[in-house]
């Protein structure tokens, strides 16, 4: 696959993408003609430049921010624990699979749902986060313990590494890639299932309460407003992530 010339050349063709969608967005609005199926991309504008002005808002997007955070910071916790653990050792990989495949495969409504009855609404987004996020995680681990080179493996058994040594100084720096590939991977999934479970359960400040609101209201541009929004903080938390995996793996930042 033919690589990018520079990073001007991928920035300019990002921006030209960008462009001809919302071309396509104002041409769609104006054809629909009525703003509460379709408004157009400078009345959202317009509408967003209004919320942003207000506490309510900037509290609300922080609401969300730190369950986002928390869910993500709980899940690799938990999903690093336990892919390190099932990679480590075929008991607890037989043990953990059930409870992975499950949360794997449980649809995020039902999980809501749950969450609802069981928590109070500020901690239902964080709940459903970490549910979401762990078996991503936990595969990801887990597949690079597998790759763990055999010689490496042949080494610490040599010199009579203990466990902890092997893990310290083998098994976790061979990990790093596939912990940050499972991180890059499950950002955008962090925000939409907190956002989504935002708007079922309601909390009082959250992104996922002014769409909700917004919607009910048939306040369509403002729907569109939040979204933006979420779109934004879901490409600056990749952005901060990008530049993490660069200082940590400098090849990372090598174009195709």
């Amino acid at each position: 696959m033919k690589g990018f010339t520079s990073k001007f050349e991928k920035h300019l063709i990002g921006v030209a993408s960008t462009a001809v969608l919302i071309l396509i967005w104002k041409l769609v609005s104006l054809r629909i003609g009525t703003d509460i199926i379709l408004p157009a991309p400078e009345t959202v504008l317009l509408r967003l430049e209004a919320l942003v002005t207000g506490l309510d808002f900037w509290m609300a997007v922080g609401a969300t921010v730190l369950r986002t955070v928390y869910g993500l910071a709980l899940s690799f916790v938990l999903g690093f624990s336990a892919g390190i653990a099932s990679g480590v050792s075929r008991r607890v990989d037989a043990m953990l699979s059930p409870l992975v495949s499950v949360t794997r495969t449980v649809p995020v409504m039902s999980l809501i749902l749950l969450a609802m009855i069981w928590f109070k609404t500020d901690l239902v987004p964080v709940f459903v986060c970490v549910l979401m996020i762990f078996p991503i995680l936990t595969a990801n681990v887990k597949q690079g313990v597998a790759g763990v080179d055999r010689k490496l493996i042949e080494f610490s058994v040599v010199y009579k590494l203990s466990r902890r040594e092997a893990l310290r100084e083998i098994i976790i720096p061979s990990v790093v890639p596939f912990v940050l590939g499972g991180l890059r991977s499950s950002i955008g999934v962090g925000w939409k299932v907190v956002i989504a479970a935002e708007v079922l359960a309601q909390p009082v400040r959250a992104i996922g309460t002014g769409l909700q609101f917004s919607q009910m209201n048939l306040e369509t541009a403002e729907v569109l407003g939040w979204t933006v929004m979420a779109v934004v903080l879901s490409w600056l938390s990749e952005g901060i992530l990008d530049v993490i995996i660069k200082r940590i793996r400098p090849e990372a930042s090598v174009n195709a």
